[in-house]
C-alpha cells in the first residue's frame, strides 16, 4: 500500500512539474530571391552538354545550379535555398504539359517560390536536328567540310528545307495553345512566380551554316514572340515573367553554345549568361520565408507558474511521505 501511495504522489508531482506547451509566433520575412526554386523544361534547363552533366542534373555548372549556389549563400542566415530540377532532356512543350497534368510535379509546384521554365526548343530546333541527321546524314563525327559537301545539292536541300519549314510552322501553331495550357496548369498548382525564358539562336553568327541561318532566325523569332505575347492576358495582367535569353545571346550564338561541335546547347559561358538574365527578372519580385518564434514573455510566466506548482507539489509530497513512513513504523512497533 505504501509503495502504491508513493508512486501515485510522485506521478502527480511529475504532471504538475511538466512544462506547459508554449505558444509560438510565425513571422514572415521578405527577401529578394526565391528560397525554393523549381526548374522545368528541356535539355537546356537540365544542363545537357556541360562538363560534369549527368542525369541527376546537379553536378554541372548549369544556370539552375549557378542560381542555387548564389541564392544559397545569400540566404544562409534564413535557411538557404532549395533547388529541384525536373527538366527532361528531349521534352517538347506537349510532353512538359503531359508531365504536369499527370501530377508528377505537384508536391514541388505547391512548395515553390519560383518556377523557371525552358521549353519550345525541341518543338522547332528538334526538327532542325532531325533534318541534319536524317536528311544530311550529319553525325557528331562529321566535319565542317562534310556538311558543306552534303549541301552542294542546292535543289535537293531546298526541297528538304521547305518540308522542314512547314513542319516548324505547324509546331509553332501548336506551341501557342500548349504554352497557354502549361501556364494555366502551373498556376493551378503553384503560387510561385513563373519565369519563362526565350530561346537563343545558336546559328546567328555561325557562318558555316549560312544556308540555315534565315530559317533559324525566322522560326526562333516567331517562337519568342509567342512567349512574349502570351505573358499577359487580354486585360494586360501579368501571367508570367519573361527572361529574354535571346537578346542576351544575340550575335554571340557561336561563342555561347557548342554549335562548333554541331551541338546547339549552351556551353559554360552561355549558362552563366542565362543565370545572369534570369537573376535580373527574379529580383524584380519579392519572396517570403517563415520563421517560428516562441512567445518568450508568455513562456517566462508559464515557467514561473510551473516552478511554483512543482515546489508546492514537492513540499506536499515530502509531508505525506513522512507521515506515511511514521504510520508504517508505528504499525510495526
Amino acid at each position: 500500500m505504501f509503495k502504491r501511495l508513493t508512486a501515485f504522489l510522485t506521478a502527480t508531482v511529475m504532471m504538475c512539474a511538466a512544462p506547459l506547451a508554449c505558444s509560438a509566433e510565425v513571422i514572415e520575412h521578405e527577401v529578394s530571391v526565391p528560397p525554393k526554386m523549381l526548374v522545368l523544361g528541356d535539355s537546356i534547363a537540365a544542363g545537357y552538354g556541360l562538363e560534369g552533366y549527368s542525369k541527376d542534373r546537379y553536378s554541372c555548372a548549369s544556370y539552375a545550379n549557378l542560381l542555387h549556389d548564389q541564392y544559397d549563400a545569400e540566404l544562409k542566415n534564413c535557411g538557404g535555398c532549395t533547388l529541384v530540377n525536373s527538366a527532361v532532356v528531349g521534352d517538347t512543350s506537349q510532353q512538359l504539359l503531359d508531365h504536369i497534368n499527370a501530377g508528377e510535379f505537384d508536391a514541388d509546384l505547391a512548395d515553390s517560390d519560383a518556377v523557371i521554365i525552358s521549353i519550345g526548343g525541341n518543338d522547332i530546333l528538334g526538327l532542325f536536328i532531325d533534318f541534319l541527321m536524317n536528311d544530311l546524314g550529319v553525325t557528331p563525327e562529321s566535319t565542317m567540310s562534310d556538311v558543306m559537301d552534303k549541301t552542294k545539292d542546292i535543289i535537293g536541300i531546298a526541297m528538304d528545307m521547305k518540308d522542314m519549314s512547314d513542319d516548324m510552322d505547324k509546331a509553332l501553331k501548336n506551341f501557342t495553345s500548349t504554352l497557354d495550357d502549361i501556364i494555366n496548369a502551373v498556376k493551378a498548382k503553384s503560387n510561385g512566380e513563373i519565369i519563362v525564358q526565350t530561346l537563343y539562336d545558336p546559328l546567328d553568327n555561325f557562318t558555316a551554316a549560312a544556308v540555315f541561318q534565315s530559317i533559324s532566325k525566322d522560326k526562333i523569332s516567331r517562337l519568342n514572340n509567342i512567349i512574349k505575347e502570351r505573358s499577359t492576358d487580354e486585360k494586360d495582367n501579368e501571367r508570367y515573367i519573361v527572361a529574354d535569353v535571346f537578346s542576351e545571346f544575340s550575335g554571340h550564338g557561336k561563342e555561347l553554345t557548342n554549335i562548333n561541335d554541331f551541338d546547339i546547347h549552351p556551353n559554360k559561358k552561355g549558362h552563366a549568361l542565362i543565370a545572369s538574365c534570369i537573376d535580373k527578372v527574379l529580383r524584380t519580385k519579392t519572396y517570403t520565408y517563415e520563421e517560428v518564434v516562441p512567445d518568450s514573455s508568455e513562456n517566462d510566466e508559464k515557467g514561473k507558474n510551473s516552478i511554483l506548482m512543482t515546489a508546492t507539489a514537492t513540499g506536499g509530497l515530502i509531508v505525506v511521505i513522512a507521515a506515511a513512513t511514521l504510520i508504517r513504523h508505528r504499525k510495526k512497533g
